[in-house]
């Protein structure tokens, strides 16, 4: 994943950005709900059409989204609420900003982009589900599938900036639920040896 290799230089590049923040005294929870604004800001956008801008919106979200964990890392401010509300606020900016993708495509009759958003979502909740689901046993997800939500905002950046958006589109569709996909074969597979190890040490 994308996301995997930029966090193994985002903490030193983004120092002195994170520094500033920290000495004006913002928050983790603030850049967050900052994130989340951007994003369904993008949704009312591109609903109305205007694709440059919804870019715009939903790059500046994704990069904020990007920074808020880093800066709660810096400062120590890191709490059980702060991973909680970022990941409502996530899932809350991804459906803000589906359902103007929606509202764009009912408008144009598109159908075809339409089930497109519509799988792309499901997919991506989904995959969210099967991570929630496995923590609660014990089995850490987080680090499998093809994509997380950074490259689904890249996807979406890059086909508004480049009027490809259809062809976003149809890799989120198939890569988010690879992705879900990934991740219910991973937690089967572990599942499956505890399983198997619990039978072996109940033999003897």
């Amino acid at each position: 994943m994308v996301s995997r290799w930029v966090r193994t230089w985002d903490s030193w590049l983004l120092q002195p950005l994170l520094s500033m923040l920290a000495k004006a005294g913002v928050t983790p929870n603030m850049l967050t709900i900052c994130s989340l604004i951007c994003v369904v800001g993008a949704g009312v956008v591109v609903a109305r059409g205007h694709l440059l801008a919804a870019g715009g919106l939903l790059l500046a979200g994704g990069f904020v989204d990007g920074i808020d964990s880093e800066l709660a890392r810096q400062t120590g401010l890191m709490t059980p609420f702060g991973g909680f509300l970022d990941s409502i606020c996530d899932h809350c900016g991804d459906f803000a900003f589906s359902l103007g993708l929606l509202q764009l495509y009912l408008s144009a009759r598109a159908e075809t982009e339409i089930i497109l958003v519509v799988v792309a979502l499901f997919g991506s909740m989904l995959g969210s589900q099967v991570r929630s689901r496995a923590g609660m046993v014990g089995i850490e997800t987080r680090d499998i599938g093809l994509v997380t939500r950074f490259e689904r905002i890249l996807l979406w950046t890059l086909g508004l900036f480049t009027a490809h958006l259809p062809i976003a589109l149809w890799a989120l569709a198939v890569l988010n639920n690879g992705a879900a996909l990934q991740r219910v074969a991973h937690v089967v597979k572990h599942a499956s040896g505890r399983q198997a190890v619990e039978a072996t040490e109940s033999v003897h």
